[in-house]
Parts: C-alpha cells; sequence; structure tokens
C-alpha cells in the first residue's frame, strides 16, 4: 500500500533537445536540469516561499517538467526559458 512505485520503462518521457542538427540533450525529462532561478520564482508564485525547502522545489520541478512536456515540439520558448539551453533550441518528444 505505502511501498514505493516503480517505474514503468513505456511510461519514461524520453526528450531530445536540438539547435538545428547539433543534439544538445537527449534523455529522460525528469533528468533534464532546471534553471534555479526559474524554481525559485516559481516557488514564490505558488507558495510564497522565496527559500524553498526540498519539498517546495520538487513540487515546482514536477510542475515545470510538466510544462515543458506538453510544450515539446511547440515552438512557444517556454522550455527554453526553464532550463539552460540557447535560444531558438527544439524540445522533442522521442
Amino acid at each position: 500500500m505505502f511501498g514505493r512505485k516503480t517505474k514503468n520503462k513505456d511510461q519514461s518521457r524520453g526528450i531530445r533537445v536540438q539547435l538545428g542538427d547539433k543534439v544538445l540533450f537527449d534523455g529522460s525529462l525528469e533528468d533534464m536540469q532546471l534553471k534555479d532561478e526559474w524554481i525559485v520564482k516559481k516557488s514564490i508564485e505558488f507558495f510564497d516561499d522565496p527559500e524553498p525547502c526540498f519539498i517546495h522545489r520538487s513540487a515546482v520541478a514536477v510542475r515545470l517538467l510538466n510544462e515543458i512536456w506538453d510544450s515539446a515540439g511547440n515552438e512557444s520558448g517556454a522550455a527554453s526559458e526553464y532550463a539552460d539551453y540557447p535560444a531558438g533550441a527544439v524540445i522533442k518528444r522521442k
């Protein structure tokens, strides 16, 4: 009942970040590094917490990663703001 959930490999969210033909990142969405400034900014917005604890940081990261996943393949630019990739980088689902 309270055991740890095991990840189903079929449910992994694989992404590829490209700038032109150059691959900048290829792996799991959960392994993508987010900018700390965005973690703090969104923590203030969601929790009114300018010095987020581990729990708030994790909750914010999950929300940001879900936004990135939802926008993958679109040219919205939101994903390049949250992660440290140059302007024009495209994030695609694998």
